[in-house]
């Protein structure tokens, strides 16, 4: 497996030095200028280890803070776990105050490295080298039997290989364990809503952090999208290593790149209407709620997806929806929307009333105002 650095730095020169030693290296890397794209990239892919400089913007053209790597830096730690990649600083500031170099190191760095860097001896190769062999050794120690059980892995755990999805109305359940419900739900549960729908070609759909903020209306955009991707990860991972003994890595379920926010290929979907009567009292309000004779009359529970949840929303308000209504809405296609508007129709829940260039769509069967 080729190694990926994700590499943060506001000096082009420097990513440009940087570029050319992992190309050495035959590395692959992601690069940022600022710590609003490096927590971007960090959020939404993998990598190997984390190359970050600590005086950079918050955003490119910005103010230049220590502090503001020193936050990127603390980001990453935290997210990353005991055993993941590791994380080596760059920078300008470390021979003139080493307070700033034990900092780092306490707060969980591996390395500290200086620019400009050195072109014999303790050069940048080496230390990526002595970083990614330190973590590996690590981790083999942690899988001995006599490791601490509170912070090694499993020793019976076994890779992650996919796994059934099951869709409850207070919970996700992944593989048999809770990684999704109760006061935890939030927005994640909405994206993964929107995320477990195929298309025609029978693939999960794949959605940007615009596109799925747009859907679900979030006020912070796709940073507050990419954030619950990135929470709901770690969870994720945490949860399935202690309970099921499957290691899971960060893009297992939900993967992200050019293409989007979208399920792994591997997880199959499956929905069941009432919680799990070890969840609640099965003779309860609760249970009769979930099930299909109190579902609202204008279908919003079987909606498949943000856009159709959104049409049948706007119909029952009384709005008249036409194909190009709904692509200026979510700036799509209209296939797209006629791909939503016929699925809608094959289930019964809208109807199109008048001529086919000038008539609209209706709620199937509606009460009277």
């Amino acid at each position: 497996m080729v190694n990926k650095a994700l590499v943060v730095d506001d000096d082009p020169d420097v990513r440009e030095e940087v570029a050319e030693i992992l190309d050495s290296m035959g590395h692959a890397y992601d690069m940022a200028a600022s710590q609003s794209e490096g927590r971007q990239l960090f959020a939404e892919n993998e990598y190997s280890y984390y190359l970050l400089d600590l005086e950079i913007p918050i955003r490119q053209g910005g103010l230049c803070r220590i502090q503001n790597g020193e936050n990127l830096l603390g980001e990453i730690l935290k997210h990353r776990g005991l055993f993941g990649p590791p994380v080596i600083v760059i920078t300008g500031h470390g021979k003139g105050d080493p307070r700033l170099a034990r900092k780092v190191f306490t707060a969980g760095a591996v390395d500290f490295v200086n620019k400009p860097f050195a072109t014999t001896g303790e050069t940048l190769d080496v230390a990526i080298r002595d970083a990614l062999a330190r973590q590996a050794k690590r981790r083999r120690l942690a899988t001995c039997e006599n490791a601490p059980q509170d912070t090694a892995p499993r020793v019976d755990a076994v890779p992650f290989r996919g796994g059934e999805m099951v869709f409850y109305p207070d919970r996700v359940e992944l593989c048999g364990v809770k990684i999704l419900g109760g006061p935890d739900v939030g927005y994640m549960r909405r994206i993964l809503d929107e995320l477990r729908a195929k298309r025609s070609n029978g693939r999960f759909v794949a959605y940007s952090g615009t596109e799925l903020s747009l859907m679900l209306g979030t006020v912070r955009g796709q940073n507050a999208i990419s954030g619950c991707i990135r929470d709901f990860r770690d969870k994720a991972i945490e949860i399935l290593l202690k309970e099921a003994g499957v290691i899971c890595k960060r893009q297992d379920i939900v993967r992200s790149g050019s293409q989007g926010y979208r399920f792994n290929d591997w997880i199959t979907i499956r929905t069941e209407e009432t919680p799990r009567p070890s969840e609640g009292n099965s003779d309860g309000p609760a249970n009769e709620s979930a099930g299909h004779s109190d579902a609202p009359e204008n279908g919003l529970t079987n909606a498949e997806n943000g856009r159709q949840r959104w049409i049948l929303e706007q119909l029952d308000k009384g709005t008249e929806i036409r194909c190009s209504t709904v692509a200026d809405q979510f700036q799509c296609s209209p296939t797209t929307v006629k791909r939503d508007l016929a699925r809608l129709r094959k289930r019964g829940l809208i109807r199109f009333d008048g001529p086919t260039k000038t008539g609209f769509y209706r709620l199937s069967q509606k009460k009277p105002r």
